[in-house]
């Protein structure tokens, strides 16, 4: 009996050593979201949490993405540490580690007890932010089509370089611009809108995209100093379909990111997004449809 006795307090022992010591973080707090990991990474990033800064922990990219978020609660300076994992190629769990920085220590004897005012005030915040991705998550819908084979076309487009999250602001600039000279000229368009993303940078969030329409190729057309013809190749690809506001069409970029990297196909991050919807005539988001098509690598 003494020796259980002896290894019972051992085991105790270090217990209590990794406990306070040797544990990573205070607290660990998991939840989900309907998102593919990279969007979660980014809709986080973008909820400003006041007097939060955020600093990047990995390259964000389909085998994960972590943050690393800094900011002062109760007189302590709090880091919280966000790791984003795939579940499914549109379910992302997320895990927070809640570390303080300065009285980790004590914290971590208060939430023994459960009276850390600390671990409640950020699952306080931590519920607001899972409010707003619900929130967000409710607006739009995706679906994984497979692969899929984009037509040859002629067009007209205008290029532009902006942010990712910046796009749909540069689509109605570019609309803005190039459709009312496709009426002047009296311009023969095939088909609906799209933007095609030449390069993006997932580092930075950078994009280098072309907005356009497929038209009838005839010797006279409106090309400018802006506007230019291109003919477009047919492309394979991994197709998703999106349903609702087109400034969030680009989460379709990450689930299909997601499921490629799942299934081990290799692809090219130039998106292609095709608009079905007027945003000016139909108000019901939810019925806005887009065609979102990610070229595979030639084999």
């Amino acid at each position: 009996m003494k020796k259980i006795a002896i290894g019972i307090l051992i085991i105790l022992l270090g217990l209590i050593t990794w406990y306070l010591f040797l544990k990573k973080y205070d607290y660990v707090i998991t939840f989900k979201a309907n998102l593919a990991p990279l969007g979660a990474y980014h809709k986080i990033k973008s909820i400003k949490t006041e007097g939060s800064k955020y600093l990047e922990m990995s390259n964000p990219d389909t085998n994960g993405a972590a943050l690393r978020q800094e900011f002062a609660i109760h007189d302590q300076n709090v880091l919280l540490d966000w790791h984003f994992k795939s579940v499914t190629d549109t379910v992302t769990e997320i895990k927070v580690g809640i570390l303080s920085s300065q009285h980790s220590l004590h914290n971590r004897l208060k939430i023994l007890t459960g009276s850390s005012p600390l671990v409640t005030s950020v699952k306080e915040e931590l519920i607001q932010i899972r409010k707003k991705l619900k929130y967000y998550t409710d607006t739009f819908r995706i679906i994984i089509d497979g692969e899929a084979t984009t037509p040859a076309q002629d067009a007209l487009i205008v290029s532009s370089i902006t942010k990712r999250y910046d796009k749909a602001q540069e689509m109605m600039k570019s609309n803005g611009y190039l459709h009312p000279e496709l009426l002047e000229n009296n311009v023969d368009k095939t088909g609906h809108p799209f933007v095609k993303i030449k390069s993006w940078d997932i580092t930075t969030d950078g994009i280098e995209m072309n907005f356009g329409f497929p038209i009838i190729y005839r010797d006279s057309l409106p090309i400018d100093s802006n506007i230019k013809y291109v003919k477009m190749n047919s492309e394979k690809t991994l197709k998703a379909t999106y349903f609702g506001n087109y400034r969030n069409s680009d989460e379709a970029w990450f689930v299909l990111l997601q499921y490629a990297a799942s299934n081990n196909i290799l692809v090219k991050k130039e998106p292609l997004e095709v608009f079905y919807n007027d945003p000016m005539l139909d108000g019901n988001e939810l019925q806005w449809k887009a065609e979102i098509f990610l070229p595979i690598e030639n084999r």
